[in-house]
């Protein structure tokens, strides 16, 4: 009698153990009748596909065997999103997925207000539970750097861990003029000059120069943002001081905006500039002739990709790694998300699963892509890509089981590995700045950035006039009370890591 009951509790004790690793690991037909059917929320960035919804549709085909789940994929235009999932998180929706970074839909001030899960608190590490193989592609070290107080919030896309700034110019057009002699003469901003003149007196449907809000020259000074990008409280980008400043009182900040400014002048940049939200409209219609871009091996020919111009790069800056590269691109699960365990389990399929990664990001074989050599994962555009065609790799989680395109470097993501062990590691990497002491000095800032930058960056208002009065407006606002903070917190973190001051 006792052996019966041994063993009906040891076949109790199996089927338990049987349950729970299928829920953990959730992958797999069998798994998934063990779970409960449910529906998930994802919100992404981007220029809407017209074959969104049927992407949609077979990601849901894919992913219900072995989920038991399906997904609804939204995607807000890159104007749009920041409004949009600000005004869902301010009303408490319960969806499950989003887009976060330091430059949309801030990662680190929506942790601050509780909008995200913690992935890996200590008691409860979800992270390691139900997406252990996105832990390991992404290294302790990476999600350190992404974590705030050592807790991670969101998962950071696996792509280039490094970046430099520069320029793409339009290929058709450089061929035309016979300017390809830029590529060699152009080191910096002001080395533009000729090159422009040239298309705005030749090309009059052409904005020579790209300069918007937001995406602009100004970010060929690439600070070491502290706070948030709306904040003007930086590093120099090159571990020479440690010294954190007001990058507006910096001749470096002044030098570029009066070149910026004399360019507009000249007719170089579109006269509305400054409150223009979707500059890859321009890109994609033909009417820009160079565009300042954040840079990494092939980003020249991502960009022909998703426009449908071909495009070459102009390195300017030197690789660095920053803690903007493991913040600018992530995925969050909803602090009020009703089914958090499976969301995350959708993202650990995502970023391992071949498929359904490529499924995303390049549609369905036959109609937007075609196989060039499908052993090398090498494709081409399909009869149908214009219909979908994202571009959008660098958002789309794991990018080193992407696809590559035939007009790309066969050696890309090599070549990414190799890009990011010679970046410069930044003394601030992994520095994450808690505002919770300055947040109305945080906020008072943010205003008098969207009141003054946009036009700076542009060329719309004159640098000579304005910067002192920005300048004063900040101080008004607090700036200095954050730069205060922000240095002290910054002393404790050198001092915590072991890092030089």
């Amino acid at each position: 009698m006792k052996l019966k009951k041994f063993f009906v509790v040891m076949l109790v004790v199996a089927f338990v153990l049987t349950s729970v690793i299928g829920v953990v690991t959730g992958f797999g037909a069998s798994s998934s009748k063990k779970l409960p059917y449910v529906k998930l929320t994802w919100y992404v960035i981007g220029t809407p596909q017209k074959d969104w919804d049927l992407i949609n549709q077979k990601v849901n085909e894919y992913i219900k065997p072995k989920l038991n789940a399906e997904i609804k994929m939204t995607m807000f235009d890159w104007g749009e999103y920041n409004d949009k999932m600000q005004t869902k998180i301010a009303a408490g929706e319960p969806f499950d997925i989003c887009f976060t970074a330091i430059w949309t839909n801030n990662y680190r001030t929506n942790v601050a207000k509780g909008a995200f899960l913690p992935l890996n608190k200590p008691g409860n590490d979800l992270l390691s539970k139900y997406a252990p193989k996105t832990k390991k592609l992404l290294g302790d070290d990476f999600i350190k750097g992404a974590s705030i107080n050592g807790i991670l919030y969101a998962i950071p896309a696996n792509k280039e861990k490094a970046h430099n700034w520069g320029f793409i110019v339009r290929m058709d057009l450089v061929k035309k003029y016979k300017l390809d002699d830029m590529f060699k003469k152009v080191k910096k901003l002001e080395d533009l000059e000729p090159y422009l003149k040239i298309i705005k007196q030749k090309e009059p449907g052409v904005y020579p120069l790209g300069a918007y809000a937001g995406e602009s020259p100004r970010f060929l000074l690439d600070w070491d943002k502290v706070v948030d990008d709306d904040v003007p409280v930086s590093l120099y980008p090159n571990n020479k001081s440690t010294k954190i400043v007001n990058e507006l009182e910096q001749p470096n900040t002044k030098a570029l905006f009066k070149t910026v400014r004399k360019y507009y002048l000249a007719g170089y940049i579109r006269k509305d500039a400054a409150s223009v939200t979707d500059w890859m409209s321009d890109l994609k219609a033909g009417k820009v002739f160079v565009m300042p871009q954040s840079l990494k091996p092939g980003k020249d020919a991502e960009m022909s990709i998703s426009t449908g111009y071909q495009w070459k790069q102009i390195d300017i800056t030197p690789p660095v790694m920053s803690t903007r590269e493991c913040i600018g691109s992530m995925q969050a699960i909803n602090a009020k998300s009703k089914n958090p365990e499976r969301a995350l389990m959708f993202l650990e399929l995502f970023n391992t699963d071949k498929y359904l990664n490529n499924l995303v990001n390049f549609g369905i074989e036959g109609q937007h892509y075609v196989f060039k050599d499908k052993a090398k994962g090498i494709i081409a555009p399909g009869p149908k890509a214009k219909d979908y065609s994202p571009g959008l790799g660098w958002m789309f989680g794991n990018q080193f089981i992407n696809y590559i395109y035939e007009n790309e470097d066969p050696n890309k993501w090599k070549n990414f590995e190799e890009y990011n062990k010679k970046a410069l590691p930044l003394l601030s990497l992994g520095f994450n700045f808690d505002d919770s002491k300055v947040k109305t000095q945080v906020a008072a800032c943010k205003n008098v950035w969207k009141q003054y930058i946009p036009m700076l960056e542009t060329g719309s208002i004159d640098p000579d006039k304005y910067i002192p009065v920005a300048i004063d407006k900040f101080k008004k606002a607090g700036v200095d009370i954050i730069i205060k903070e922000a240095q002290k917190q910054y002393d404790e973190f050198l001092k915590k890591t072991g890092r030089k001051k």
